[in-house]
């Protein structure tokens, strides 16, 4: 009778607390009591606080090492659980270190880490009843909007510390206590970029990521999402979210676009390493906003244009490079769209990130999500085009937009190497080898494409797939030329410091494994199916830091 007499007063409560009402009695009678400590620093361990009431500094710069949080609540079956986001750790679910209840201690003592996260979870059949709602003060943020039962509050990914926390638990549906509020909402948790590479195309991937909408907005565009303009307005831009990354010392942006005439996009981004200020905080050391260039199919397409260096990194025409052989560790992209006449709107489909770290011994390793049967492949009939017999002005210098043609045709796109390279020409570096432009081309007909650093088991599910790969090699054909690059005997090509080729299949022969390739310097078209050795293809295809173009 008792606890059935606790929960009808609960419905009371509720309604009290909607009303911005909530007698002190009541809250003693029928609510239960959450109590909680923080070990700070320097201080060490807190006394125990209660409902809302305030555990750790605010205004000192001090951070919170470690919580423990308990209920009073012996009228009801409901219990406690909470993990931290620690520095260096990452949050506790994901280690051996799992969440933490009723007392026990979130996050560490003795190391001298911060806490930069929280969620709370109430547990228990009557769970159902109340919410728990916490709020933190974050380094350089103050105190953030309340969050509830399991979101995250605070500054994931952003290595800012807790300094404070308030805990109160409410009758479900009620509200959290009236009080301070720097950020109205808790803060967005930066995600990280799993392995070397992200791919941003669908609705929630774009809303999800978003920092900033100027004048642009997320539309839904054949079931996958979409950047385009606001109506009324002829330039905007998305910005995103910041994405913690491996440590990474190249980057390549790359994306999937409609610009119709008198439209284009501007893809930029921004990296950052990590940095310890004068007082021993760690601090983010960011770099300007660095342009890829402007993309579209009916301008004269151009890298170069923007910013395109600063004091952590550079732009080299398609590529981002962090200076002196210092790594980034957060990436940030944004896209500025713009055009000439209002009602018309180009349109973002894709941005992918992919990172590459080339300093001995720190590659980034690939992170697949499945585990596909690679054995027995077939290899693919791609059409076979040769550079070489094309324009003669161009032929020398179009291997990448020729291999781009063979994919399209292969695909059943009917498109000529000259037009595939006109299309994908850089008016700036005056080149037809851009990376992100000759996957824009390609993703321009309709296809899906982007610009990866992926490895041999990439290549294999590519070809398990269906879908021929073309990557950048580097290569002599005989150990008797005396250029400083690996041998791929058979190439037709004396020696070539950047060259473009289609990878077809795989096959072995008397223990001795090979791959199938569509190289476009033979000849002739007749002469452009070979195979090299997969040991020297490997090889050559690492000059490149194994560029590769996926188009689908």
């Amino acid at each position: 009778m008792k606890k059935k007499f606790l929960k009808s007063l609960i419905v009371l409560l509720g309604l009290c607390l909607l009303a911005g009402a909530l007698p002190g009695a009541m809250m003693a009678a029928g609510v239960p009591s959450v109590s909680y400590r923080t070990h700070v620093q320097n201080d060490g361990w807190q006394d125990f606080v209660t409902d809302g009431t305030m555990s750790g500094t605010a205004g000192r710069s001090l951070r919170l090492e470690g919580i423990e949080v308990k209920l009073d609540a012996p009228d009801y079956d409901l219990g406690i659980t909470y993990q931290t986001h620690i520095q260096n750790i990452g949050w506790e679910a994901e280690t051996e270190r799992g969440w933490k209840s009723n007392g026990d201690t979130s996050g560490t003592e003795g190391l001298s880490y911060r806490l930069e996260a929280i969620q709370i979870n109430l547990t228990g059949a009557d769970a159902g009843d109340f919410d728990v709602y916490y709020q933190v003060h974050a380094q350089n943020m103050g105190w953030l909007g309340w969050a509830k039962n399991g979101e995250s509050s605070g500054t994931a990914g952003y290595s800012y510390r807790l300094e404070g926390i308030h805990i109160v638990i409410v009758p479900k549906g009620g509200n959290p206590p009236a009080g301070t509020v720097d950020q109205q909402v808790p803060f967005v948790e930066r995600k990280s970029v799993p392995g070397n590479l992200m791919i941003q195309t669908t609705t929630s991937d774009f809303n999800d990521n978003v920092m900033g909408l100027d004048r642009v907005e997320i539309a839904a565009n054949s079931g996958d999402g979409a950047i385009k303009l606001q109506a009324g307005h002829q330039s905007g831009v998305y910005t995103s979210n910041v994405f913690n990354t491996s440590p990474f010392t190249k980057a390549v942006l790359s994306w999937d676009t409609d610009t119709p005439a008198g439209t284009l996009v501007q893809v930029e981004a921004r990296v950052c390493e990590n940095a310890v200020d004068a007082n021993g905080q760690s601090t983010e050391n960011w770099s300007d906003w660095l342009s890829f260039g402007q993309w579209g199919t009916t301008i004269n397409r151009s890298s170069g244009i923007g910013v395109t260096d600063s004091p952590l990194a550079k732009m080299e025409v398609d590529t981002l490079v962090v200076k002196n052989g210092q790594t980034a560790n957060k990436i940030q992209y944004r896209v500025i769209l713009h055009s000439g006449a209002t009602g018309v709107t180009p349109t973002v489909q894709l941005i992918a990130v992919a990172l590459r770290n080339a300093n001995p011994g720190q590659g980034i390793n690939k992170v697949f999500s499945d585990n596909p049967d690679l054995s027995n492949l077939a290899v693919l009939n791609v059409p076979q085009l040769s550079q070489m017999v094309r324009e003669p002005s161009i032929a020398d210098s179009i291997c990448s937009p020729t291999s781009v043609a063979m994919m399209l045709n292969y695909y059943g796109t009917a498109v000529q190497p000259e037009t595939a390279a006109w299309g994908a020409y850089d008016y700036g570096a005056e080149e037809f080898g851009n990376w992100p432009f000759n996957t824009a081309y390609a993703a321009s007909y309709g296809r899906l494409a982007y610009v990866d650093y992926s490895t041999i088991e990439g290549l294999k599910r590519e070809i398990a797939g269906g879908h021929p790969v073309a990557v950048a090699v580097a290569y002599k054909n005989s150990t008797g030329v005396s250029a400083d690059l690996p041998v791929v005997d058979g190439a037709p090509i004396r020696s070539t410091y950047g060259h473009l080729i289609v990878v077809c299949g795989f096959t072995s022969e008397n223990g001795t494994e090979y791959i199938i390739i569509n190289d476009p310097a033979a000849a002739s078209n007749g002469g452009v199916r070979v195979r090299y050795r997969l040991d020297q293809f490997t090889a050559a295809w690492a000059e490149s830091g194994n560029i590769t173009y996926i188009i689908h």
